[in-house]
C-alpha cells in the first residue's frame, strides 16, 4: 500500500496503531480500502463466466465494506497476471503469489479453464479500465461498467476460432 515509500509506510503503520491494541487483518484492509483477495477472485470468476447478477451483487457488497474501486481494479489486474502466469507455467503455483494455499489452488484451477486469448483480453480490458476508474467522476460506476465489459468480452470467441469457422464455412 505504501508503494515502496518509507514515509508512506510509516504513516500507514501509525494509522494502524491508532486502531487499538489488537490490530486485525480485516481492520487494516478496511483502513486501506482493500478487498479480500478471495472475494476479488470470486468477482473475477463471476465476470469471466458471465454470471453478472452475482458479480454485481459482489461489487455492491465490496463497496459497502469500504473497498476502493481503484484498488479493486489493481487487484483484478494482479489476479489476471497471476492466472496468466499459472496458465503459461503451471509450476508457478509453487511460488504462492502472495496468496493462501487455497487461493493458489483455486487460481491454478481457474487458469486451467481459461484460454490465453481470454486472459490476454481480460488484461487489456482491465488495464484500459484502470485509467477510466482513476478519471471517472463516479469510480464505482466506472468499475461496474468495466466488470460488465469484462464479462461480455470473455464470451467472445477467440480470433483463431473465428478464422477456423470461416475456413470451415468456405
Amino acid at each position: 500500500a505504501a508503494d515502496g515509500s518509507v514515509r508512506d509506510g510509516l504513516s500507514i503503520l501509525d494509522q494502524a496503531m491508532a486502531l487499538g491494541d489488537k490490530i486485525t487483518e480485516g481492520q487494516v484492509e478496511g483502513m486501506l480500502g482493500l478487498a479480500d483477495r478471495a472475494r476479488s477472485l470470486d468477482l473475477l470468476e463471476h465476470a469471466l463466466s458471465g454470471q453478472m447478477p452475482e458479480a454485481m451483487a459482489l461489487l455492491e457488497e465490496l463497496y459497502k465494506s469500504g473497498a476502493d474501486p481503484l484498488a479493486m481494479v489493481q487487484d483484478l489486474l494482479d489476479l489476471v497476471h497471476t492466472l496468466t502466469k499459472l496458465r503459461a507455467v503451471p509450476e508457478a503455483k509453487d511460488n504462492k503469489q502472495a496468496m493462501t494455499e487455497d487461493e493458489v489452488k483455486r487460481a491454478a484451477q481457474m487458469a486451467g479453464m481459461l484460454s490465453m486469448p481470454t486472459l490476454g483480453k481480460s488484461w487489456q480490458i482491465l488495464l484500459k479500465g484502470l485509467s477510466e476508474v482513476q478519471m471517472a467522476p463516479n469510480p464505482q460506476a466506472a468499475l461496474e461498467m468495466l466488470v460488465l465489459r469484462l464479462a461480455y468480452a470473455a464470451d467472445l470467441p477467440d480470433p483463431a476460432d473465428l478464422l477456423k469457422r470461416m475456413d470451415e464455412q468456405s
